[in-house]
């Protein structure tokens, strides 16, 4: 296997007993954005940057517009600053880790941000776009929840003989990569960060930007 090019460090949230493993085969629903389309492999995500990365985790933490809007509708504009934050619970503090990775790869990572290799994938796959009523492969394409679009393209590109996927982030535009299984590893590349208290600067700007409650949350140590 190789390292992805430069052997850049990423980042993962995942759990703390294993963050860098796929979850079990069995409850795998193969949801996610560039899981196979014929369920062959499944898929495992890291960002370039740690606030990248967690508020991809936490960005269904965000409290829900529709439910302000109806809160104000309610109780009237002066009621906004009432509605209550979502909690990042003490529990899911302790059960997740922010762990620092090298990506191993076992063919190449094909990154979707380039706008002539989207160019590429879109002509491979025109009848796709046009049966969704899409004219171009574009990084809104990429990045909503098209999971039928881009799922047919990961399961194109695996047929390559493709590692993985480098595709911007929803949130912020930031590189993310999708790693195909069976396709390459990750490895970690140094501590992981525990995100219980004191929580780690990138963990206290994200739940401050999107108005998260922390739930204190006291480290465990090995006994």
């Amino acid at each position: 296997m190789i390292e992805e090019p430069g052997g850049h460090v990423h980042w993962r949230v995942g759990h703390h007993a294993d963050p860098l493993c796929f979850p079990p085969a069995d409850l795998y629903e193969f949801s996610h954005r560039f899981d196979d389309a014929h369920r062959r492999f499944r898929t495992l995500y890291c960002a370039a940057l740690p606030k990248t990365c967690l508020r991809e985790v936490l960005a269904d933490f965000r409290p829900s517009l529709s439910a302000v809007a109806r809160h104000i509708g309610r109780y009237g504009p002066e009621a906004a600053a009432d509605v209550p934050a979502m909690p990042v619970t003490a529990a899911w503090r302790r059960q997740n880790v922010l762990a620092p990775i090298i990506l191993e790869l076992d063919g190449p990572l094909v990154d979707l941000c380039d706008a002539s290799v989207r160019g590429t994938v879109e002509a491979r796959h025109a009848d796709v776009l046009a049966e969704h009523g899409l004219d171009h492969l574009d990084l809104h394409e990429i990045t909503t929840h098209l999971r039928s679009v881009t799922q047919t393209v990961a399961a194109g590109l695996f047929d390559q003989g493709v590692a993985g996927v480098r595709f911007p982030s929803r949130l912020d535009g930031e590189p993310c990569v999708a790693l195909f299984e069976g396709r390459g590893e990750l490895t970690v590349a140094g501590p992981c960060e525990a995100l219980t208290d004191p929580a780690p600067q990138a963990l206290s700007t994200v739940a401050r930007e999107w108005r998260l409650e922390m739930e204190p949350a006291a480290r465990v140590l090995p006994e």
